[in-house]
């Protein structure tokens, strides 16, 4: 899910539409159910979140609408959704044997619709969802299918055969002009953002890692006293210095990383995501998560995914806690967060819970008599 763009830019055709959706997602989706909520239709419509799921087999429409309702969408207070399919083929990983071949259907690439033309792919699901939106007062204002979401691709609604088109090029739409000026990317595929959050290389991580036991080994010796707070400082002057432009070393990477690694610290840290250093926070965050050793990773991928959601970067969030979960699914922070993103938390009601995270570590280090 995400709400990644905070500027208006008026859309009023469905081709407009399906050129802005790998611009909401942040990234070009494939394979996949896209719904964009819609508010305030009685003045002038606009788009809340969009959420992203891959298609389910045939055999698993069944209640899928109220199995979206009962996540992310059930608090939206939606008055109506678009719909976009995109591609045909579902989820092969939840596919039963019995269910995968009953979920392939053909792609129909071609504007033309002939007597033999059984309508766009996953007409079914459609109608389902129809149904269950409906039932809970969500009205169903467009559905589409395309094959994929590039320039030139044939789009064709579901209610009407006659309505069809070409996507104009997505990379020339007023949305992706929008977020080039706010600084946003839209990658390529769902595995291209995937990417950018993985190590660097085996060597590299391994380096750090030698380097971190050297680091540790050093604070053993190293008066404790006072020594969260000092970490804390120590972690805010290093966003303040990204934030200036002033390059980090490695070393001064490795240190906010073995400080971070302390939940106190982290907790307090989870503030940079609110000011004016934000983008720059997670920029190191970002930069930390690619090198960073397992027994340190989950922390400070922690930070990235609570600043990448409050940003409205939903898939990059995602992307983060994927790796906090291959690394150690109890994490307590990992799970909180994944559990406000699949129950649709607004970001801001999320900078709430951080201030208070934030204020009670500082309580907490008061009383210990170390901040």
């Amino acid at each position: 899910m995400t709400t990644r763009l905070n500027t208006t830019v008026s859309l009023t055709e469905p081709a407009d539409v399906l050129a802005a959706v790998p611009h909401m997602l942040g990234f070009h989706p494939t394979d996949s159910l896209v719904v964009l909520t819609l508010h305030d239709l009685a003045f002038t419509p606009r788009f809340g979140v969009t959420l992203r799921t891959d298609l389910p087999c045939s055999m698993q429409i069944c209640g899928f609408g109220e199995h979206l309702l009962s996540g992310p969408l059930g608090s939206q207070r939606a008055e109506a959704v678009m719909l976009v399919v995109v591609g045909a083929e579902p989820n092969v990983a939840a596919c039963d044997d019995n269910c995968a071949g009953a979920c392939r259907r053909p792609l129909l690439n071609g504007p033309d619709v002939d007597e033999n033309d059984t309508g766009p792919p996953h007409a079914d699901l459609i109608d389902m969802l129809r149904d269950s939106f409906n039932r809970a007062g969500i009205v169903t204002a467009h559905a589409m299918w395309a094959p994929e979401i590039q320039a030139g691709a044939r789009w064709r609604c579901y209610a009407d055969p006659k309505c069809s088109g070409e996507i104009p090029d997505p990379k020339s739409s007023p949305v992706a002009a929008a977020m080039a000026a706010a600084g946003a990317v839209t990658f390529g595929s769902r595995d291209e953002l995937r990417a950018l959050v993985e190590p660097e290389s085996p060597q590299a991580v391994a380096r750090w890692s030698a380097k971190l036991d050297v680091l540790a080994e050093e604070r053993i010796e190293d008066d404790a006293q006072n020594r969260v707070a000092r970490d804390v400082q120590l972690v805010l002057a290093a966003v303040q210095r990204a934030a200036s432009g002033s390059a980090l070393t490695e070393d001064d990477r490795l240190r906010v990383l073995l400080a971070v690694s302390d939940t106190r610290v982290r907790d307090i840290a989870l503030g940079t995501a609110l000011g004016e250093t934000a983008r720059a926070a997670e920029e190191l965050w970002l930069a930390l998560v690619r090198n960073a050793p397992a027994p340190e990773l989950p922390e400070v991928a922690a930070l990235l995914a609570f600043s990448a959601y409050l940003r409205g970067e939903g898939a990059l969030a995602g992307a983060a806690l994927e790796r906090i979960e291959r690394t150690r699914p109890d994490h307590q922070l990992g799970i909180l967060l994944r559990q406000a993103m699949e129950s649709g938390l607004p970001p801001a009601e999320l900078a709430i819970i951080a201030r208070d995270a934030a204020e009670d570590a500082r309580i907490v280090l008061e009383e210990e008599g170390t901040w």
